[in-house]
């Protein structure tokens, strides 16, 4: 054979063996899954209009709001994959806001979780700090981008508070359904919150008042939850339950005693929220132990796994 034709021969053989190889590779491009970072669309209350941001600019703003930027990195990190989690589970389940019914979530932390812009945090904190508060925050999002919690398959209802008190809560306790990642654990991370005991100071006309009853000849709680938490309370033979007792009273939390005085009604109170799943200060002292973010929020949410979305 020629010189001529081995050469043919071998430019033959390199177009059959690389021809479909290359075919493979670049047809195989198209069905690789591109999952890009969501849309969220966020009913701002300050300027009473609709935000349609990325997931990930929005969990800044949460985390920018939700949590001190002096608390330590690795608190801050778990702060933002509950608040990416929260975010996520709304848009991916569809739930709107009854008061917006086009918004995912609001800015006011009373449906959700609070949500600041960049303007609002630039008045704040003041130029300086913000420049370095931002440049912490953003760390811990990037950090922790695309990260959600799941359990069984489902993303999950990562609700948190400020500070426990010592304890956290089961959900069915505050709310009425039981959540199996929502349990009650021991939280001695949060002594050095400034909310871990709070006391409040009521005349008998202010609380008759507050409680619409006639008088109060006797006060006294019924029944605790194991938590320490109130059950229910009895004013006059008439009765309330915890949670109606610190919405009436404006209490910090459930968890309280009542000593009746004389001329007063006297409230101790442990903890800041409703106790249910992550205390923000109790991440932070598990970060100052040393503990990272996913052993932190995998205490708190009994159970979960955390995986990248996107």
């Amino acid at each position: 054979m020629s010189k001529l034709g081995k050469q043919v021969l071998i430019l033959l053989a390199l177009l059959v063996i690389g021809v479909p190889l290359l075919m493979v590779k670049t047809c195989s491009l198209p069905f690789r899954e591109k999952r890009d970072i969501p849309l969220v669309k966020v009913w701002d209350e300050t300027t009473q209009k609709l935000l349609t941001i990325t997931l990930e600019e929005y969990v800044k703003g949460v985390v920018a709001a939700e949590m001190q930027a002096s608390f330590e990195l690795e608190a801050l990190k778990a702060q933002a994959v509950a608040a990416r989690t929260y975010a996520y589970r709304r848009i991916q389940k569809g739930e709107p806001i009854p008061e917006h019914p086009e918004a995912h979530l609001t800015t006011d932390y009373r449906s959700g979780q609070a949500w600041l812009s960049t303007d609002q945090l630039k008045e704040r904190w003041g130029w300086v700090d913000y420049l370095r508060n931002w440049q912490k925050i953003s760390q811990a999002i990037e950090e922790t981008s695309g990260e959600v919690m799941f359990f069984n398959g489902e993303p999950i209802l990562a609700v948190y508070h400020s500070t426990s008190g010592g304890r956290t809560e089961n959900s069915e306790h505050y709310w009425s359904e039981r959540v199996p990642y929502l349990r009650s654990v021991s939280d001695p991370y949060g002594s050095h919150s400034p909310y871990v005991y709070s006391t409040a100071s009521f005349s008998h006309s202010q609380l008759a008042k507050l409680l619409n009853v006639s008088g109060i000849n006797d006060m006294r709680i019924i029944e605790r939850y194991p938590s320490g938490r109130v059950k229910t309370v009895s004013v006059n033979g008439t009765w309330f339950s915890g949670r109606d007792i610190r919405s009436l009273l404006n209490l910090r939390s459930t968890w309280f005693s009542i000593t009746v005085e004389n001329a007063t009604v006297e409230f101790s109170v442990w903890g800041y929220g409703h106790g249910v799943g992550m205390p923000q200060y109790g991440a932070d002292g598990m970060a100052k132990q040393g503990y990272d973010y996913q052993e932190i929020l995998q205490y708190y949410y009994q159970g979960i796994v955390i995986e990248k979305v996107y």
